[in-house]
């Protein structure tokens, strides 16, 4: 590379972080997600299918919900989030229906709870931000099942 292409191709650099700059957070959205445990396990990997707007009925005055959906081939997550202030909900239910260990992953560090008979399972008090999920499911569940994770969203 001359030096007049170099010179040319630092413009152009300033020119795209000025037109487009990265993402506010974009590096610790990164760094967040290199976090997660368990890189060695064999996931199934849901994709995020549906994120919808603010939900009609929330319950309380002060809430606003969203849904947000995850699909893989064999199952789907869905996750209603309703906010109150700067802490969040997380309802949510795997279909079809798996009891299942859930590892949640947020940016104040993460916690368990279990994915009851149904498919059912509430997480109350998380903080806003980003937030990852992890299932395995339990001895008692059908078949040899895989341990399924959901990608980084923010809530």
């Amino acid at each position: 590379m001359t030096h007049d292409d170099a010179a040319m191709m630092s413009r152009l650099r300033r020119l795209w972080e000025r037109a487009d700059p990265p993402p506010e957070h974009l590096a610790d959205r990164v760094l967040f997600a290199l976090e997660l445990e368990d890189l060695d396990t064999e996931f199934e990997l849901l994709r995020l299918t549906e994120r919808g707007d603010a939900l009609a009925g929330a319950r309380g005055p002060s809430s606003d919900a969203t849904s947000v959906t995850f699909s893989g081939p064999t199952l789907t997550v869905m996750l209603t989030v309703s906010v109150t202030g700067d802490r969040r909900r997380v309802d949510g239910w795997i279909a079809p229906a798996t009891r299942s260990r859930v590892h949640v992953h947020t940016t104040d560090g993460g916690y368990e709870t279990d994915a009851d008979a149904n498919g059912r399972f509430v997480l109350q008090d998380v903080p806003g931000g980003m937030l990852s999920l992890a299932f395995y499911p339990l001895p008692d569940a059908d078949g040899t099942p895989t341990p399924f994770r959901t990608p980084t969203v923010e809530i």
